[in-house]
């Protein structure tokens, strides 16, 4: 899946974008020309060398490649910075790009989650793990009841019936007589709320339990690195499309196991 938010560089991006949609690529060089009112050779002295789309080509370029038009603008942001020519105006796109990458880097954004908590109820919420766990864990069928639950946690009886009243209060999961369903399975907690400190540590302290318990099906890793600064905003990039996609992924999955995924990329 080819993003706009990948790339610093137009020119690569299209290549990219051709390269993904087709063997032929020259056959679609051919189509971009004639998209764009000009002969195919111009096409490749713009993707090869120092030539660049004027804006009106630009713009022709996003509409023949189907960009909706948020992605357009960044497009042109781009084209708009390889093309500047003073310090000043290569400064002010600069700012431009990076607020459109911070906003595109917002997860809700992305993945298209409009329903939280009112505050209150996200003070309980995210007080413990235990409710986040058992709310997702209401979506396997062979834990859709108290009972259930109690034994795959190992939490007292009187703390899970707790846990279920609330989230059935909340509208998050139903309760008839002793079967469980979930009726909201994702909500969201905004990046700037001070209780998502709290929310990432708890699943820490629990990626640090697993990491002791040594399972061979679980995936842990730690490292320092040292690169650069484009290289370090590439990874950010992926990791926030790779989740993108894992959501996407998931969300017809057949619920049959519960799991925790905690991402960290952050500099030192």
């Amino acid at each position: 899946m080819i993003s706009v938010y990948d790339y610093k560089d137009y020119k690569q991006l299209i290549k990219d974008w051709i390269e993904s949609h087709s063997q032929q690529t020259r056959g679609l060089r051919k189509a971009l020309a004639s998209a764009l009112g000009c002969q195919t050779p111009f096409i490749t002295h713009v993707l090869t060398g120092n030539y660049h789309f004027s804006l009106e080509q630009a713009e022709a370029c996003t509409r023949w490649m189907g960009l909706n038009d948020r992605d357009a603008e960044f497009f042109m942001l781009l084209v708009m910075r390889q093309r500047a020519s003073t310090k000043h105006l290569e400064k002010m796109l600069d700012r431009q790009i990076y607020e459109k990458l911070e906003q595109e880097s917002g997860l809700k954004k992305r993945l298209k989650i409009t329903e939280g908590l009112t505050p209150e109820k996200q003070q309980i919420y995210y007080s413990s793990w235990h409710y986040s766990a058992l709310h997702m864990a209401v979506m396997i069928p062979h834990l859709q009841s108290v009972e259930a639950l109690q034994k795959h946690f190992q939490l007292p009886l009187s703390r899970v019936v707790q846990i279920v009243e609330f989230l059935a209060e909340l509208g998050l999961v139903d309760r008839q007589k002793n079967q469980l369903k979930i009726k909201r399975p994702v909500i969201h907690l905004e990046k700037e709320s001070p209780l998502l400190l709290q929310h990432h540590l708890h699943w820490r302290m629990r990626a640090i339990e697993a990491i002791q318990l040594k399972s061979v099906d679980d995936v842990h890793y730690s490292g320092v690195m040292s690169l650069s600064k484009d290289d370090f905003d590439w990874v950010r990039a992926k990791l926030t499309h790779l989740l993108q996609e894992i959501v996407e992924k998931i969300k017809d999955s057949k619920d049959e196991k519960l799991a925790t995924l905690n991402f960290d990329w952050f500099s030192l």
